[in-house]
């Protein structure tokens, strides 16, 4: 036994932390003793690795989408050294075999980090554990079925890269780098009746160097697991860890709406209404006031709109909630970082980096230009190349940021919506205004003619009848009605049709009568 305690290489001398003051149990082998469920909670072997915590790695669901390999992260951040606006990016790419870690893989790595910190302290990468001894830890019902996910989440975490592009903190150099590199090396699943060494720890399995670097700097928080193993939602979850890690500093943080909900806590980028967002994060927020972790607030509180389409969200932290657990400072927790998120990329950024622009030159390009301007040329440039023209085949986006920089004519035969919304509205404006006179003239046109026929009437009947037949046969031979006293005559059948004439015969004579009286007036006076 002394023998094999001395041997470093040995897993039962990582036993030695855990199995002091306890009492040895030789006759079926050693086995660990699992933590039991009422002190899970206060456990000081539960921790979270905070670049983790930063940005979910792993989907909100149980069950990847067919075909889904990769996800992103992202932020536009403020570099703390230069000051330079820049982008933090995590891409999460997985194979074909096995897919995206799902929430439930997601707990499946916290409870490998805290049999980690349990068993070796974080002094060894190869940790020695029991299926069983993991379901435990996670509360799972320990049947078929919960070993199953632990051996697949193992499948798929060992076959996940992370590419942490100016994101991934590095506690020695206190600064962000970049890096690629994996979660777990290797691992080994023994099943029952396999183990060469019964009673030992019979699966294993070996962290990446560079994440398990990480967690043997210290770059990890407490962490209340039971409490986020009782969460419902893996929003929660999700929201339980990050904002564990940024409460430490700042009891109310004030957050971009979308950079919070997408980029941190892991909801779909394809939520392009607020509203929506709003919805999806209120059974978590919901949640974790329920729990004494968030104080309550109204949504007139909560959310904010600081410009067109962009709202904030404001969360503070119930009073007396210990936060970090009495684990000392955070190292490389940022306090402008924890205050507030930078904001949300403009619409016209987003149109920019979708057609080939860098997310650096898009944000100087935006903010050095009248969006008028910007978008004219994202007009001129999608012209082009639903024409494919030559000049946007070979370099997309540096032919639309270099459009921008030296303002390009626009090309021929090229009409901006802006040009074509001032045609049309001149075009429309010719038109009201021609139809204005029409109505105009027709109204004018109706009015006299009502006047002439109030004269036509009253003249008629200020007449004797025998005057009124007198009249009707002058002006049935007066030469200049000679066409409408024949169609008179010609429709004497049709009583109805001839007196239509007969009523434009008479019109026509008495008004030629009233113009020669006006004009008689007009003379005498």
């Amino acid at each position: 036994m002394r023998n094999l305690v001395r041997n470093n290489n040995n897993p039962l001398r990582m036993l030695l932390p855990f199995l002091k003051d306890k009492p040895m149990r030789l006759m079926s082998g050693i086995t660990a003793e699992a933590p039991s469920k009422a002190d899970l909670g206060h456990d000081p072997y539960a921790k979270d690795e905070m670049n983790l915590a930063e940005f979910p790695i792993a989907l909100l669901t149980d069950r990847a989408p067919a075909g889904l390999t990769m996800l992103t992260r992202e932020v536009q951040a403020r570099d703390e050294r230069t000051g330079a606006l820049l982008a933090r990016k995590v891409t999460v790419t997985a194979s074909d075999a096995y897919g995206l870690p799902t929430a439930s893989d997601n707990l499946v790595l916290l409870g490998l980090i805290y049999l980690t910190k349990r068993l070796n302290d974080f002094r060894d990468r190869r940790v020695w554990f029991t299926r069983s001894e993991l379901i435990r830890v996670l509360e799972w019902p320990e049947a078929g079925p919960s070993y199953d996910r632990v051996k697949m989440s193992l499948c798929r975490w060992a076959n996940v890269f992370l590419l942490y592009e100016n994101s991934w903190w590095e506690r020695p150099r206190q600064a962000y780098s970049t890096k690629g590199f994996g979660i777990i090396d290797d691992f080994e699943v023994v099943e029952g009746g396999q183990s060469r060494q019964p009673g030992l720890f019979q699966s294993n399995f070996a962290w990446n160097e560079v994440f398990f670097q990480s967690l043997s700097d210290g770059f990890v928080r407490g962490l209340d697991l039971k409490t986020l193993l009782r969460l419902r939602y893996p929003t929660s979850q999700q929201m339980y860890r990050y904002l564990g890690k940024h409460f430490y500093r700042l009891p109310v943080l004030t957050l971009d709406l979308r950079v919070f909900a997408c980029e941190h806590i892991g909801l779909d980028r394809g939520y392009k209404d607020n509203g929506k967002l709003k919805e999806k994060l209120e059974p978590a927020l919901t949640e974790l006031e329920a729990i004494g972790f968030l104080e309550p607030m109204p949504r007139s509180q909560r959310y904010t709109k600081v410009g067109r389409g962009q709202w904030t969200i404001t969360l503070a932290r119930k009073p007396g909630i210990d936060v970090q657990r009495g684990e000392g400072p955070l190292p490389g927790v940022e306090p402008a970082r924890a205050e507030v998120l930078p904001p949300t990329p403009s619409p016209l950024v987003t149109e920019l980096t979708a057609r080939g622009v860098t997310p650096a030159a898009a944000v100087d390009l935006v903010a050095a230009f009248p969006e008028s301007e910007v978008q004219g040329k994202l007009e001129a440039f999608d012209w082009l190349v639903a024409r494919r023209d030559r000049r946007v085949s070979r370099n997309p986006g540096g032919y639309l940021a270099e459009s921008i920089r030296k303002s390009y004519a626009p090309p021929k035969g090229f009409e901006s919506e802006a040009s074509r919304s001032r045609r049309f509205a001149a075009e429309a404006e010719e038109r009201r205004r021609i139809d204005d006179v029409r109505r105009q003239t027709e109204a004018e046109q109706r009015a006299r003619q009502e006047a002439e026929q109030a004269r036509i009437v009253a003249y008629w009947e200020s007449l004797s009848p025998d005057a009124q037949a007198h009249l009707e046969a002058e002006a049935l031979v007066e030469p200049g009605l000679s066409f409408l006293a024949r169609q008179y005559h010609r429709s004497l059948d049709d009583p109805q049709r001839s007196e239509r004439y007969r009523r434009m015969i008479l019109d026509a004579h008495i008004l030629g009568l009233l113009e020669r009286e006006g004009k008689k007036n007009d003379g005498g006076a």
